[in-house]
């Protein structure tokens, strides 16, 4: 059975801690929306109605895409933290499961071991498709080439309908799906896509979950002491 707490919060105190509230509150930020993301992407991965399904798998890039940009970003608060005395301070006095969390992150920050890792599977994804249509379009040019040598890909679908939720343009979707997996994360055609994709996806899910498991208590015990 699930169960919630709440903490009454107050502005006065933040003022206060001028220093430190902003980094707190732009990780409390990242938090929500990551929530906001996964929670979408779960839902477009459950079994839709056909007249949902055409929309289905770009939907679910859609929601990976913007849920790994939000955590490209909130890893940059994670450096501020890093940054700050006075929130290591705090860390120090977190459980031991919170201080592995935020050391399992410092691994991806620049300058740690698995930085360049990440910055290749999440950092150009952030910079080309969650917030941009890559400018240059030489990506997507790159992609049409790629689809347009194989028979299994040479076709795609766009659909109209009496809604814009029924609207889709396939083709949109198709170009987006093999620029990350082509171009971004470099999953060779002859590969087993599923399998290496897969591989990716729990490599960054762990990411994902030592964020929101540092920073759920590290915000808690911010405003609580």
């Amino acid at each position: 059975m699930t169960a919630t707490k709440t903490k009454i919060v107050s502005f006065d105190d933040l003022c206060r801690r001028e220093s430190t509230a902003p980094i707190v509150v732009k990780l409390m930020m990242a938090c929500n929306d990551l929530s906001l993301a996964n929670e979408a992407l779960l839902h477009w991965k459950e079994e839709q109605s056909p007249m949902q399904k055409h929309r289905e798998l770009g939907a679910k890039m859609y929601f990976v895409r913007i849920e790994l940009s939000h955590l490209f970003e909130g890893l940059k608060v994670i450096d501020e933290i890093r940054k700050n005395n006075e929130l290591m301070t705090l860390l120090s006095r977190c459980d031991r499961r919170t201080q592995n969390s935020f050391n399992e992150l410092v691994k991806v920050l620049p300058g740690g071991t698995e930085w360049k890792k990440l910055e290749k599977l999440i950092g150009q994804l952030r910079h080309n498709l969650a917030f941009h249509y890559d400018k240059s379009g030489k990506l997507i040019k790159k992609a049409i080439a790629d689809r347009a040598s194989s028979t299994q890909t040479k076709n795609s679908s766009i659909t109209r309908g009496s809604s814009m939720y029924l609207w889709r343009f396939n083709v949109a979707d198709d170009i987006v799906d093999s620029i990350v997996v082509r171009q971004l994360w470099g999953i060779p055609r002859q590969s087993d896509l599923s399998v290496e994709a897969d591989s990716i996806a729990e490599y960054i899910h762990k990411i994902f979950l030592s964020f929101v498991d540092f920073a759920g208590e590290f915000i808690w015990k911010y405003l609580g002491h």
